[in-house]
């Protein structure tokens, strides 16, 4: 496991197996809230961003957090 000491918990990320499970009422109601989040941020003037997500079991997470750590974005 990771060392994520010191890590900014900014991002909640939902597994699309794990959502394929719920319910159809969950499904819409989570694509109503992800909906409505977007459309917040675009009211905003923010973009839309796509992210990379890192498990921190795998065994190159160090490596990862130690490039962050050099571009400022940890924490």
């Amino acid at each position: 496991m990771a060392n994520t000491q010191g890590m900014a918990f900014k991002f909640q990320v939902i597994k699309g197996t794990d959502i394929e499970q719920l319910s159809h009422y969950n499904k819409v109601t989570l694509g109503h809230i992800v909906e409505r989040v977007g459309e917040i941020r675009k009211e905003k003037g923010k973009k839309d961003n796509t992210y990379l997500v890192i498990n921190t079991d795998e065994p190159y997470a160090d490596e990862v957090i130690e490039i962050m750590k050099r571009h400022g974005h940890w924490g």
